[in-house]
């Protein structure tokens, strides 16, 4: 397949996982709401989507190395959708936590194995820019995902009244679906790549030997603080929409924005790093969200459409550059297993910080909570400062 056809298949197949991804976390927190959940609970919740990447992103990641990025994304999408279909059918706040843990797995699948397919067919100067066609993708699903969702959750109940969360979640059951036939037209492709993968002489590195790499722990230190920041942003922006009297809807329709920013952000992207550097774009980006969550619990509906555009360069920049980052510092043997390190770390920061977050900061309430992620990403900037994330992008692999 060429690459034109390649990256379209991928970016449809990441618009409607993502868009399901996103629907899910955003409308099982008005679900748990309604059965009285309490800060603590949603915390809890939100750490159970990544309790299973503890022990399987970098098996994942070594899978995708040996059979291909696009079956393990297969696979997982069809593990998500078996979680959704659970909690779909079965109430209870005991079942949103395990349901939320199988999808959390399907999801970490999809999301290893299509970023191992970017840096197995990307190389060079054009990995930041494949990488950056990649993120913009799951950013339009999350584009679409919450107005498509909340507005459907809203239609069958009167005005004023809670969303109906199972035709939430008949939505993205529907975009899971949708994103699977993307596979039949990427497995050639990655077929290709596997049989040129296996008449290299490069070794695949084990776990200590990827650890090694210098700067690394650096990369992923900054990557784990920017995801559980969105983790945080949809776990507990439902909390300060209820406490300001937003709908469901408006919620929905400012989350959407913030995708809306974080695809134009990454328009250009390359020129931008080559122009300014990784280093500065990634402290810039940084500091906008750092500043956007300190202002969220201080504003209403208006005041949150400026802290959304702020939200949508903060978390969008970063994220596939950090990607980028990541599978420079390895060989191309190994990007597979290193992206899954890379989860790993990212859910570890999913499973401990939300938890801790919601645990310390309950007695301030959204107040506290949004300032305490803002400083975890003040600390983020300061790991950045003293890295040398500037490098120049499309550096090819060491060998």
């Amino acid at each position: 397949m060429s690459r034109s056809g390649w990256r379209r298949a991928l970016g449809a197949q990441a618009v409607l996982a993502q868009a399901s991804w996103v629907g899910i976390r955003l409308i099982i927190g008005y679900r748990a709401l309604f059965e009285g959940a309490d800060p603590v609970f949603l915390g809890a919740l939100a750490s159970s989507f990544a309790v299973p990447a503890l022990v399987a992103a970098l098996p994942t990641g070594r899978l995708a190395d040996r059979f291909g990025g696009t079956a393990i994304a297969f696979s997982g999408l069809l593990t998500a959708a078996a979680g959704t279909t659970a909690m779909l059918v079965i109430p209870g706040l005991a079942v949103l936590l395990a349901a939320s843990a199988v999808i959390g797995l399907g999801h970490l699948m999809v999301m290893v194995g299509q970023q191992a397919f970017v840096a197995h067919v990307s190389s060079g100067g054009s990995r930041d820019s494949d990488f950056g066609t990649l993120t913009a993708a799951a950013s339009i699903g999350q584009l679409i995902g919450p107005p498509a969702v909340t507005l459907a959750a809203s239609l069958t109940v009167p005005p004023g009244a809670a969303p109906d969360t199972a035709v939430g979640l008949m939505v993205c059951l529907a975009f899971s679906a949708l994103a699977t036939p993307a596979f039949f037209f990427l497995r050639r492709t990655d077929a290709g790549l596997r049989r040129i993968r296996r008449h290299t002489d490069q070794p695949r590195a084990n776990v200590a030997g990827v650890l090694k790499a210098p700067g690394l722990w650096r990369s992923l230190v900054v990557s784990g603080a920017v995801l559980v920041t969105v983790d945080l942003m949809y776990a507990f922006v439902p909390v300060w929409a209820t406490q300001q009297g937003i709908s469901a809807a408006v919620v929905g329709m400012l989350l959407a924005l913030r995708a809306a920013v974080s695809v134009l952000s990454r328009l250009g992207l390359t020129r931008l790093i080559s122009r300014f550097g990784r280093k500065s774009m990634l402290i810039v980006s940084i500091a906008a969200a750092v500043l956007s969550l300190a202002a969220l619990p201080l504003v209403g509906v208006y005041g949150a459409i400026a802290v959304m555009v702020g939200l949508g360069l903060g978390l969008g920049i970063p994220q596939p550059l950090t990607m980028a980052w990541v599978v420079s510092l390895t060989a191309s043997s190994s990007h597979g297993a290193v992206l899954g390190l890379r989860m790993t770390v990212n859910r570890l920061a999913q499973v401990t910080l939300p938890v801790a977050v919601g645990s310390f900061a309950a007695p301030l309430g959204v107040l506290g909570i949004f300032w305490v992620n803002a400083a975890l990403l003040m600390a983020a900037i300061a790991v950045v400062a003293g890295s040398d994330a500037g490098s120049p992008p499309g550096v090819d692999d060491p060998a």
